[in-house]
């Protein structure tokens, strides 16, 4: 996508399969009545022309998205809709003309479920280094244009949700129940030689979370569904640790009440988590009720594409009778009644 999601973002995907099989042993997944993809990158033509407009170049290796091509691949799998988000700070424009191109950038959504109503759903972006812009935008978004939900990177200039300027734009969040699909920063520099998006997005994720519980958001806002990505990080590994933060900040030392630390962890059941290119342990960890399917479309091969979709619905089927329908599906259509509604 065009400078919406760094360079970094490509290497998380460098040295796996291409588009072909490879041979590679695939078990048949369970069928499934309804399959819904909540981690979905669209490009939007607005941003494009913004960027030709200002003359910056497109790099040739950046995936190509259109309408078409999203349905070709989700149809690849038999996605049978996918919920659209442009995770991006539009960090090639001045803060001051943002928050006009990201108001455009929802209308454009809008326009594109509308034209595909039973194939796509839309996160709204909003211009958050103006809080009073981005509380504006997600009133309109949610009220006006009725998208499903809200995208939110994990912070913006340092500053997390969970910073003080945002509290107004988490009680409106709140008192609509909105979901928030949070999408993490992948910084471009490598680390210990790693490529970034390989590990450093899914820490930041973890950073996030652990931000919201030690400001007591997730008690202070409880109607906000928030959607972790990637398995959510570290998050549902590392509880117990947030917990402790959350009640000891800096200095471990501090005595704290033994059941104080069941009380924190408890703050954390409301966060859902998706499927999104990490196969791991997440459905032994958390419960089939907050698992959510996501692919990374376009952002991944072929290949991964397939192996998603058939190791996480194999392991869901182990797991319960209900488990993978739930994943694919039911637990989305909770979330998004207007989707809901539409592919019915």
């Amino acid at each position: 996508m065009p400078f919406c999601i760094p360079d970094s973002h490509l290497a998380e995907f460098s040295g796996m399969a291409t588009d072909e099989r490879n041979g590679m042993t695939h078990c048949e997944a369970p069928p499934l009545s309804t399959l819904i993809d909540v981690h979905h990158h669209a490009t939007l033509q607005v941003v494009t022309n913004k960027q030709e407009e200002l003359g910056l170049t497109v790099p040739d290796w950046l995936p190509k998205w259109s309408p078409e091509i999203a349905v070709d691949r989700m149809d690849e799998i038999g996605t049978t809709a996918s919920v659209l988000s442009l995770p991006t700070d539009l960090g090639f424009l001045p803060s001051s003309e943002r928050p006009a191109l990201i108001r455009a950038m929802n209308e454009e959504l809008t326009r594109l479920v509308s034209e595909h109503p039973s194939r796509f759903g839309a996160f709204a972006s909003l211009p958050m280094l103006s809080p009073d812009d981005a509380t504006a935008e997600a009133v309109r978004a949610l009220d006006e244009l009725e998208l499903e939900g809200i995208c939110i990177l994990s912070s913006y200039d340092g500053a997390y949700l969970s910073d003080p300027q945002y509290v107004e734009l988490l009680a409106e969040l709140n008192k609509r129940r909105a979901v928030v699909f949070i999408h993490p920063i992948l910084v471009k520099e490598k680390v210990a030689d790693l490529p970034p998006a390989l590990l450093e997005g899914t820490f930041d994720t973890t950073r996030f979370a652990t931000k919201m519980a030690a400001a007591n958001a997730f008690e202070r806002f409880p109607n906000i569904r928030f959607i972790l990505p990637h398995t959510g990080g570290m998050v549902p590994y590392i509880k117990w640790r947030i917990a402790m933060y959350a009640l000891q900040g800096d200095l471990w030392t501090t005595e704290t009440d033994p059941a104080d630390f069941d009380r924190e962890i408890a703050k954390l059941d409301g966060l859902y988590y998706d499927t999104t290119l990490n196969l791991g342990p997440l459905q032994h960890l958390e419960r089939p009720d907050r698992i959510l399917f996501g692919t990374d479309i376009p952002w991944c091969s072929k290949t991964v594409l397939h192996l998603q979709r058939d190791k996480v619905f194999e392991q869901a089927a182990q797991l319960g009778p209900d488990n993978a329908e739930a994943i694919a599906s039911g637990n989305a259509l909770s979330l998004f009644p207007r989707l809901a509604e539409r592919i019915r």
